[in-house]
């Protein structure tokens, strides 16, 4: 026999869309249960890329969080790196919203402390077995196990943040979402290694293929380094990949340090929609993926939680399901504008490179591209539109 309960929402899913959607609504009086298969350790603890750009932290201010969320001001720069010259673009902006910065491992950190320690909010880690109920005129239902409980919560709304391969998408009939998908042709090793960044997170192509340095905490860093979609960690030895940087960087006084782990990365765009069926709703990568390359997978999930948390306290509280009704048309505009942004700049920074990929002329374009955001400042305050979240 089962243990029944009841909250308005439940959230599959305790990544950065999951706890942002949980807080936001805690913060508008909605109660909900957040469940996640992993532990609490684990989700805390798991490193991930991005950076909360300026669009989202005016959201978090928006919502009066920003103070218990987001850390304190860092420039904003990459040093877009060709054949080893360096040029350092500077992101500019007009607000002194964007003065402040989360990485988004600080911001799951700091949503699991707010959300769980400061508002007693409900996440139940180690979960199994999750199915979902959702269809017409039945209250929607999700059930788990735990240990050796099996549980299920009534709801009125379900949320999946459970990423590309949970159990929220899967759980739509056959039929009912489109699909769209490109496939870039190559991946990225992911290496984190014990080496900090120097001074600004480095994008850089040569014509031994693309490389970059981002930061992972005060003493860690993360390189990119294209590659095959065969690729496996065997393929690269830690003297492989220190050999590749310094060809990519063109930089030999690079040392060695400890690479603590590898992992390959395969670039794609993927969309689906709508983004919602009957009373679930997806958000963030379990909706739609872009390649890491424009640093967006994090910002259009907060995007997501953004829209939708307004739409369920509209529902909620006032009784007004017309925001929830429009939720797929209201932000997937906004995800296709950052999907034409990430393909630019994937393209860019690895058509830049090798010329076997797709060319010379395709090499020489690409260039001339990165060129203009040292040259036009149309092109230049484009750019920094895009990575504020403000295009």
């Amino acid at each position: 026999m089962a243990n029944k309960e009841r909250t308005p929402v439940v959230i599959i899913g305790a990544g950065v869309a999951g706890l942002a959607l949980a807080t936001l609504l805690s913060t508008a009086g909605v109660a909900s249960i957040v469940l996640e298969r992993r532990d609490r350790a684990f989700v805390e603890t798991r490193q991930r890329a991005g950076v909360v750009d300026a669009r989202n932290v005016r959201m978090f201010e928006r919502w009066g969080l920003a103070d218990r969320l987001l850390a304190g001001a860092v420039a904003q720069t990459i040093d877009y790196r060709t054949d080893g010259m360096s040029r350092v673009f500077e992101i500019t902006g007009d607000s002194e919203s964007e003065g402040r910065f989360c990485t988004q491992q600080m911001l799951v950190s700091n949503l699991l402390r707010v959300f769980i320690d400061e508002m007693n909010g409900d996440v139940r880690f180690n979960v199994a077995d999750v199915t979902i109920r959702n269809e017409p005129g039945v209250c929607p239902q999700v059930g788990y196990t735990d240990a050796d409980r099996m549980i299920e919560i009534a709801c009125d709304y379900i949320v999946g943040c459970d990423a590309d391969r949970g159990v929220s998408r899967a759980s739509i009939p056959d039929g009912v979402l489109t699909t769209v998908t490109h496939e870039y042709g190559y991946a990225w090793l992911a290496a984190l290694v014990e080496a900090p960044l120097k001074d600004h997170p480095i994008m850089g192509v040569s014509k031994h293929g693309f490389v970059a340095q981002l930061p992972r905490g005060p003493h860690r860093s993360r390189y990119y380094l294209q590659c095959e979609l065969k690729d496996r960690a065997g393929d690269w030895s830690d003297e492989r990949i220190w050999d590749e940087i310094r060809l990519r960087m063109h930089d030999e006084s690079i040392e060695n340090a400890v690479v603590h782990s590898k992992e390959f990365v395969p670039l794609r765009s993927v969309v689906h929609s709508p983004m919602q069926y009957g009373r679930l709703f997806l958000a963030g990568d379990a909706a739609h993926l872009v390649p890491p390359t424009g640093a967006k997978g994090m910002n259009l999930a907060l995007f997501d939680v953004d829209v939708l948390a307004g739409a369920l306290v509209n529902a909620l509280v006032d009784g007004d399901d017309v925001p929830l009704a429009s939720y797929s048309n209201t932000v997937l505009p906004h995800i296709w504008r950052y999907q034409a942004f990430s393909a630019w700049m994937t393209d860019t920074m690895h058509d830049a490179g090798d010329p076997t990929l797709h060319g010379s002329f395709r090499q020489m374009t690409a260039r001339a591209r990165l060129d203009q955001l040292f040259r036009s400042a149309a092109a230049r305050r484009l750019h920094s539109d895009y990575q504020r979240g403000m295009a």
